[in-house]
């Protein structure tokens, strides 16, 4: 009896092994890590996209990477990239603890399935209705909203005028008050206290995120690393009071269009929250690791209301609609979607534009004789105050596309999750695999690129000074998960520019940053170093 007992165990375990073995042989080629905590001590923390690229080189186009608890395949190629993110299999978020743990799921950059295909849809369609689409009659009207935002730059920059001056802040100002206009309907006045004390949490949770990452790979972590423990706090606390702050721009929303809240869409997380004060002004608390905690209450009648349509108004149409007429659909309207979606719209938003546009300023200040070409350019096709129209404008675009390949500024891409097991090439992909398209590697590739650390916008015009788009470009990324507002980042980023080198001259107010600065900070984003300029009127 022990005999075949024996025999029948070692059969099994022999039958597991080679099925295993079998299936390992199909995976992409890759590093071997440790047990439990994978290839992560190998990575350098302050430029991840830098370890990976370099397993790029050795392993090929397509590798795996143990990160963790979580398996990965890294693509370095963009037909690779193109042709998985194409697939449905490719359609998910990969499975990490910060967007499937904190974030829940909800929104739409951490959304899935369903969800997110239908809050998807809804949002492409509406930011097309505003002037997004190429060919829309609103277009006008959206290219107005923009320029509202940057007469106000550039009015506060004629203020600052003989000074240097940290531009990106003021940039990041203007902008967000744009990128407020078009999804919230309102803007917040100059220096208001709860518009700082708000961009103050989002600039905190930029940087915890990139702090936390490893979070993501290994969430035990959380409660044994007081440090982590501290990171993970500051988030869940600045998460929590945006969405409160969302949820009173929401109420006065429903008020001035005059749509109550469906009573199945009610936030539970919220109940009570407008009974802190007698007007029903709520509290906003500084929490930081910075600084001690303080707080104030946001009267939202501060806000200067826009005339215009926003995200906002559509989504609460569109949730009343659902509700009354008791459609399946519903769910994905509740106000908790609704907070988390406006967060990650805004967040998405602001800070990926405003980053490009800081890089911008810094090639342009280091770069004077391609600065003065794009300010001829801009003076030749667009002398008046007219619509600024990027298709006019190829050398700006050129400029504006190799900052954003000279610096992805997401290196590593959005990751995507696998759900369900299917192969990309020959090699098998399992369902719950994490797959990062490393623009970082892609858009530095010397067998695609000449000289790649050069910054060169010549690499993106034809013979005849058109605007190349090189299938190797994919600053926006790719497939089914595609940035919807790619044409109104460009929108934001051409109009702010082109008004901007219209009035002003610009150059540095100190030493130019040595070439480890101008490597760049890994967070959310990769950020420029602080820099100061002079901007000196035209």
């Amino acid at each position: 009896m022990d005999f075949i007992f024996l025999w029948l165990v070692t059969f099994v375990l022999g039958f597991w092994i080679n099925k295993k073995l079998r299936q390992w042989k199909t995976l992409p080629p890759g590093p071997w890590g440790f047990p439990v905590v994978g290839y992560l001590p190998f990575f350098d923390r302050n430029s991840p996209h830098l370890t990976l690229t370099k397993l790029a080189r050795e392993y090929g186009p397509i590798y795996s990477i143990k990160m963790g608890s979580i398996p990965a395949v890294v693509l370095s190629d963009h037909k690779l990239i193109r042709e998985a993110f194409a697939k449905e299999e490719f359609s998910g978020r990969a499975p990490l603890y910060l967007t499937h743990g904190i974030m829940k799921g909800n929104g739409i950059i951490c959304a899935e399935g369903a969800l997110w295909k239908d809050q998807r849809k809804l949002i492409t369609t509406w930011l097309k209705s505003f002037g997004m689409s190429k060919h829309s009659l609103a277009r006008d009207r959206l290219e107005s909203r923009i320029a509202s935002g940057v007469n106000e730059l550039i009015q506060n920059v004629k203020e600052t005028t003989g000074k240097p001056i940290g531009l990106t802040e003021m940039v990041t100002n203007s902008l967000g008050n744009v990128i407020n206009d078009i999804i919230f309907g309102y803007k917040y006045p100059h220096n208001d206290k709860t518009w700082i004390w708000f961009r103050q949490i989002q600039e905190e949770g930029c940087h915890e995120m990139g702090v936390a990452g490893v979070v993501n790979f290994l969430p035990f972590l959380r409660f044994f690393m007081p440090s982590i423990k501290v990171t993970m706090e500051v988030l869940t606390r600045g998460q929590a009071q945006t969405h409160r702050l969302y949820a009173s721009i929401i109420e006065k929303r429903r008020k001035l269009i005059g749509i109550p809240q469906p009573e199945k869409a009610f936030y539970a997380a919220h109940d009570n929250m407008f009974n802190e004060h007698p007007q029903g002004h709520i509290k906003c608390i500084t929490y930081s690791r910075h600084s001690s905690n303080s707080e104030h209450y946001f009267d939202p009648d501060v806000l200067h209301a826009s005339k215009d349509e926003c995200i906002l108004d559509n989504f609460l149409k569109e949730q009343k609609r659902r509700y009354d007429a008791n459609e399946e659909s519903a769910k994905y309207m509740t106000d908790e979607q609704l907070v988390y979606l406006l967060a990650d719209m805004f967040g998405a938003g602001l800070d990926t534009t405003s980053v490009t546009i800081a890089w911008y300023f810094l090639f342009m200040a280091l770069y004077p004789e391609v600065q003065e070409h794009v300010r001829k350019e801009i003076m030749t096709v667009c002398p008046d105050e007219s619509e600024i129209d990027h298709t006019k404008l190829p050398y700006l675009m050129a400029t504006i596309c190799e900052t954003q390949r000279v610096r992805s500024i997401v290196p590593v891409g959005i990751p995507h999750g696998c759900v369900q097991d299917t192969y990309l090439g020959d090699y098998r992909i399992a369902k719950g695999t994490m797959v990062v398209p490393l623009q970082w590697a892609v858009h530095m590739d010397p067998s695609s690129w000449e000289e790649p650390e050069k910054f060169q916008p010549s690499r993106f015009l034809d013979e005849d000074g058109n605007l190349l788009k090189p299938q190797e470009f994919i600053a926006f990324q790719t497939g089914k998960r595609m940035c919807p507002g790619d044409e109104l980042s460009r929108m934001i980023s051409v109009g702010l520019i082109a008004r901007f080198f219209k009035t002003f001259k610009l150059r540095l107010a100190s030493d130019p940053p040595t070439e480890e600065e101008m490597m760049g900070k890994v967070g959310l984003t990769l950020s420029p170093p602080e820099t100061k300029f002079f901007c000196d009127l035209i």
